[in-house]
């Protein structure tokens, strides 16, 4: 048995959504869309924080939405991630924080990685 660190098991998890968006999208437009809202969202979490982020994202872009909320199914019971930030209190949403961010950073890493721009070099 081997034991993973929590940034390996980020980057596996990171790398999974990832490729399974990649197969979801089959539309460039939306792909490129994903893409650079993964890249924009550890400059939002700091900028305005998560909660406000994630509403945000919930409303504009779902599929973002829903990469985060995957991270935490197992701890929502079912719950909506919202909700589930809301509910918490000050310290405990100062440590989500601080891991989403890690998950962000590592979203974006592999979504450069993965999900290719079609600019051409041609002149």
């Amino acid at each position: 048995m081997s034991i993973k660190s929590i940034e390996q098991e980020i980057a596996q998890f990171c790398f999974n959504e990832i490729s399974s968006y990649k197969r979801k999208l089959k539309d460039k437009d939306e792909l490129l869309k994903f893409k650079s809202d993964i890249r924009r969202l550890p400059a939002m979490i700091t900028n305005n924080g998560l909660l406000a982020t994630m509403a945000f994202y919930k409303k504009t872009n779902e599929d973002v939405y829903n990469t985060i909320n995957n991270w935490f199914l197992n701890k929502l019971q079912n719950r909506d991630l919202i909700k589930y930030l809301i509910n918490m209190d000050y310290e405990e949403l100062l440590f989500k924080t601080y891991e989403v961010l890690k998950l962000a950073d590592w979203l974006k890493r592999i979504v450069e990685v993965e999900i290719k721009d079609e600019k051409t070099t041609e002149g």
